[in-house]
């Protein structure tokens, strides 16, 4: 639960329990019919309270209602007669109330726990089994080669004259088991990134400039695709609250996926603009899109369509936006592709 709303709950349930109680008391002293109505105005902060906090918040609840109840009935107290009797039922009536509700209210609360815990674990299950797939293909690499190259170097000392060629071959296996080994370093790096609480550093930036500083990083990539980039994004935007190397991160991400996505030829657009209170950057691509049915699953982690992709990209995209109180979209590109859309407060 926010803090802020559990606070404004209490005095909302408070406020109500005291204007009851005053209502209460003041009919009884100045006029008798319309006692009983704001008598059973203590069930309203009873039913929030047992909704709201469970079986503990309830009999807090009950027992403020009862103290504040019970000297009027001892005021008014005639020898166990109908008024009498009503009053006590009524004091039974709150806290038993209160016991059902909190009771039914925990009970509800455990099992979404439960399911919760449920759902965790079998995400978390996944998440193991994706990413024990994608270590397994470098893993094997590395053992492979290097096995290679062992058996390779043993051969010198029966072939000397063959030593150019034989080291050659392996530095060439080499080579490849330092590049499956960085690939693992950065598939366990995304991994901690993505794990790791998110602590934002945020100042007021231009957006214009942290797009234009992204692209640049991005051009090379673009240019060996033959994959022209147009931005389109306004010059004045507003200055944003932001993390600067966090936003940069996630732009590069999806600027790098949008050329990769767009065949040769075509082009990538980007487009920001200021929108009421709020920026919204668009990544627009001419790819072949995602299906509808996978586009669920494109932001769990490990999922991903590309052959040496991590499937953290997005992930980790979408929890730094959504720490900027933002939202990252995918919506429809017309004729063809996608455009990722980055919304954030200003």
């Amino acid at each position: 639960m926010n803090p802020i709303f559990g606070k404004l709950k209490v005095m909302l349930v408070l406020l109500l329990i005291a204007a009851t109680t005053f209502f209460h008391y003041y009919t009884v002293l100045t006029g008798h019919h319309y006692y009983i109505f704001y008598r059973e105005l203590y069930f309203f902060p009873l039913v929030l309270a047992g909704f709201w906090f469970g079986l503990r918040g309830a009999l807090l609840v009950s027992i403020t209602i009862t103290v504040a109840y019970l000297p009027i009935t001892i005021m008014f107290w005639d020898h166990f007669s109908t008024g009498d009797l009503t009053r006590v039922v009524e004091i039974i009536l709150f806290n038993t109330i209160a016991i059902v509700m909190g009771i039914l209210k925990d009970s509800e609360q455990q099992k979404h726990n439960q399911l919760v815990m449920a759902e965790s674990l079998a995400a978390m299950g996944r998440a193991v089994s994706a990413a024990a797939h994608d270590m397994k293909t470098p893993l094997i690499a590395i053992g492979g080669f290097s096995n290679l190259a062992i058996s390779r170097l043993k051969k010198i000392e029966n072939d000397v004259d063959k030593t150019p060629q034989i080291l050659a071959d392996v530095q060439e296996k080499l080579a490849i088991v330092v590049k499956e080994t960085g690939r693992l370093e950065s598939m366990v790096k995304e991994m901690l990134n993505f794990a790791r609480p998110l602590q934002l550093q945020k100042s007021k930036e231009s957006i214009s400039r942290i797009i234009e500083d992204s692209l640049a990083v991005v051009k090379s990539s673009a240019r060996a695709r033959n994959v022209e980039i147009i931005n389109q994004t306004a010059s004045d935007l507003p200055l944003a609250g932001i993390d600067t190397n966090r936003f940069k991160q996630v732009l590069v991400n999806l600027f790098m996926n949008a050329i990769q996505a767009s065949p040769q030829g075509e082009q990538v657009t980007v487009t920001g603009f200021a929108q009421g209170p709020h920026l919204i950057i668009d990544v627009s691509d001419c790819g072949c899109g995602i299906p509808l049915d996978k586009r669920a699953e494109i932001f769990n982690p490990f999922f991903t369509t590309k052959k040496e992709g991590t499937g953290l990209g997005l992930p980790i995209a979408k929890k730094i936006i959504e720490a900027h109180e933002g939202q990252l979209q995918i919506l429809d590109n017309q004729p063809t592709g996608l455009t990722f859309r980055i919304t954030i407060p200003l």
